[in-house]
């Protein structure tokens, strides 16, 4: 649904892209607990405001401490065919997180 505050849309349109803008608006509307959000910069705006956030891999990593797939590397491996960007870096923590082994 989309955000209330159509004018801190628009500020954050500035910054941010649409999306992103409204998502991190409405959830500061809902009080909600978490927004799920993956670009940096977006990551830092709705910290500043105090809202908690998790990105794609970190939602990956709770499955996997949940038991809810057995490995993550082949997904991994799928977000980057599809154009998801992480670095060798990024990779690499995300597999040792899950006690994973490239």
């Amino acid at each position: 649904r989309p955000a209330q505050d159509e004018l801190a849309v628009q500020l954050l349109k500035g910054e941010l892209d649409a999306g992103e803008s409204e998502a991190i608006i409405l959830a500061r509307e809902l009080n909600a607990d978490l927004l799920l959000i993956d670009d940096r910069s977006a990551r830092r705006r709705a910290s500043a405001i105090e809202l908690s956030t998790i990105g794609t891999l970190g939602v990956l990593l709770l499955a996997k401490n949940e038991e809810l797939m057995p490995v993550l590397e082949p997904l991994l491996g799928d977000l980057r065919r599809a154009g998801f960007h992480m670095s060798d870096e990024l990779y690499d923590q995300v597999l040792d997180s899950a006690n994973e082994k490239r």
